[in-house]
């Protein structure tokens, strides 16, 4: 199959994006009061993230979410990878997040890797349940392939692009499947034709110009197609489904309450546990949970009965590492378990995220939760799979979870999970340091600046014949007054969780001493919070005023792909909603309607 390049070039590179069609003009009168929108200070133009990218080919295509569940390839050529998901560079991110523009930085490794997925994806066409537009292909004459192809490459450029193509376009994408169907089989036409399409910018960009016309001040509502977009990548992570197309293409995505309307029926469907859970795991930064790396030497004796060191005949050199596999992949799996259970099946506040005591474990984590974690009746969960967490390990396992209680007075919520604690801590020793600037930075919005130089040479040794406490051994290394103003407000709340080591096991002795877990944290807003453990100190986070307002935050930056300011307008009432009602489900149905959603800045980026 040749490659028309020059062509394939000028195509992507053309592919335009205009105002949804045939949308109705009706709009609430609700929403056109005399107030301005409070709109963004910026409007940048958002790709697709890697995450957004693979799922929405799945649903273009109509695949199953395994990807060892796929058809073969029916269409040109074969391929050497994985049918699905591709793996693309990561993103840079903000603050954990992808999915927002300041964090998405463009390079020649991606190009090629988005090429060369287009070429890969287009290559499943023909097996897909989701493409053509007849049956018995493989019977019909070239004639009738060729009008057959045509009409599924025109529909398929539509649903990639999610919104009606113009005639432009339309001329377009037909001298470029003429060309391509003119040199080779139609099977090669629509491969190639397909690669163009995944390639263009209105596939890989959430593109939104807006209804320009109904301009207020310097807010340009959001069309219907761009607005089910939006919604679809901020709560599926994935490409607008059938009735959400059809809202659009009826103008019924336009006032405040179609739009809530539309997020709560999205909030019922399954994709959206996957995106609240995607969200908390960047938040909780557990994304990363493959690079904890506690010591063998440390905890493997203590929680697994297996020797401090290997065998000198190297026989046992792979059981920490396989260990840790399983061990790793519970973590992970217990955090996305207790998140998801919690705000879809619980009580679905951000009280409960923070505080609420039951969750999840495995026969691998339990050493970590002692024997006062109390399984419960109910449904386990169970997970077969491949693991590699960052080793070239490629091991098949299965890991039953079951639903737990644990004690009331060692773990509360999110804060008190093993893949947050043994993430944020060193292999022999945890880091007050790590887990105290996650909750400054993370947690409650507040820069906490760069350490000096010196300050990685500074740190108290992680070694097993420690002669004091951890707690100890960190005041003492932060206390130069180089370190002790940013360290004064980093060290208190990681102080609060030292009764965890490395591994989010509790303890209540550390080097023979009583563990200090007290604290004071003074917040920049204002706050002051006393505390004495994790418990206590999760429970104070849970009602902080300024932790409520950056997870707001957090989740507005996420949906609108903008990376808020603390003194964006349009934030004021979401944070003053949840303030009192905290109910986190409703938090993203009131910024599905606010004006930081539905309209965008004039100008664009600025």
């Amino acid at each position: 199959m040749r490659l028309r390049a020059s062509f394939l070039t000028a195509f992507v590179v053309c592919s335009t994006w205009v105002l949804g069609v045939g949308c109705s003009r009706h709009e609430d009168k609700a929403d056109r009061g005399s107030e301005l929108p409070d709109v963004s200070s910026s409007s940048p133009m958002v790709a697709l993230t890697p995450t957004e990218y693979n799922h929405t080919i799945r649903d273009l295509l109509g695949m199953p979410d395994d990807g060892e569940d796929w058809p073969s390839p029916e269409s040109v050529g074969s391929t050497a990878y994985a049918a699905w998901p591709w793996v693309f560079p990561e993103e840079s991110g903000i603050s954990g997040f992808d999915g927002i523009a300041d964090g998405q930085v463009p390079s020649a490794v991606l190009l090629e890797q988005q090429q060369a997925a287009a070429a890969h994806f287009s290559a499943y066409a023909l097996s897909a349940p989701s493409f053509l537009t007849c049956s018995g292909w493989s019977s019909l004459s070239r004639a009738d392939k060729r009008a057959c192809g045509w009409e599924s490459v025109e529909r398929f450029a539509q649903r990639a692009w999610r919104r009606p193509i113009t005639e432009e376009e339309r001329e377009r994408l037909q001298i470029f499947w003429a060309l391509n169907i003119s040199d080779g089989t139609p099977e090669e036409a629509i491969q190639l034709t397909l690669t163009g399409i995944l390639q263009s910018p209105a596939f890989l960009y959430r593109l939104e110009m807006g209804r320009t016309e109904d301009q207020r001040g310097d807010a340009i509502p959001l069309t219907d197609f761009e607005m089910a977009s939006r919604l679809s990548y901020f709560l599926w992570d994935s490409m607008p489904d059938a009735e959400l197309l059809a809202l659009a293409g009826s103008g019924e995505l336009r006032s405040r309450a179609q739009v809530q309307a539309a997020a709560r029926r999205m909030l019922q469907d399954d994709k959206a546990r996957m995106a609240v859970v995607r969200f908390h795991e960047q938040w909780l930064g557990t994304t990363d949970i493959h690079k904890a790396s506690p010591a063998r030497s440390a905890y493997g004796p203590t929680y697994f009965g297996i020797t401090a060191s290997p065998k000198l005949d190297t026989s046992d050199d792979f059981e920490w590492p396989y260990i840790l596999l399983r061990v790793r992949k519970s973590m992970q799996l217990e955090t996305q378990l207790f998140v998801e259970r919690t705000l879809f099946d619980g009580a679905g506040t951000f009280s409960a995220l923070m505080t609420d005591n039951h969750g999840y474990m495995s026969s691998d984590t339990q050493p970590l939760y002692g024997d006062d974690a109390r399984v419960l009746s109910g449904p386990r969960e169970s997970w077969t799979g491949v693991e590699t967490s960052g080793f070239d390990l490629d091991n098949v396992f299965t890991l039953t979870l079951y639903p737990t209680e644990f004690p009331a007075k060692q773990r509360a919520g999110v804060l008190t999970q093993p893949a947050m604690l043994s993430l944020y801590a060193h292999p022999v020793h945890p880091s007050p340091v790590l887990r105290g600037k996650f909750i400054v930075e993370r947690m409650a919005c507040q820069p906490s600046g760069l350490p000096p130089p010196s300050a990685e040479g500074a740190a108290p040794p992680d070694v097993l014949d420690a002669d004091s406490t951890n707690r100890m051994r960190t005041e003492v290394a932060t206390s130069p007054p180089a370190c002790a103003g940013c360290h004064e407000t980093l060290n208190a709340p990681g102080f609060g969780l030292e009764n965890f080591d490395s591994m989010g096991g509790w303890r209540s002795r550390d080097n023979g001493e009583r563990v200090d877990a007290s604290g004071q944290l003074r917040l920049s807003g204002g706050e002051q919070l006393e505390f004495d453990g994790p418990v206590d100190l999760a429970q104070q986070l849970a009602q902080s005023t300024q932790v409520r307002d950056c997870y707001v935050r957090h989740w507005a930056s996420t949906a609108t792909g903008v990376a808020l300011g603390a003194d964006e307008a349009g934030l004021a009432p979401l944070q003053a909603a949840f303030q009192s009602d905290d109910a986190v489900l409703e938090l993203l149905v009131s910024i599905a309607g606010s004006d930081l959603f539905r309209y965008r800045r004039a100008g664009g980026a600025q």
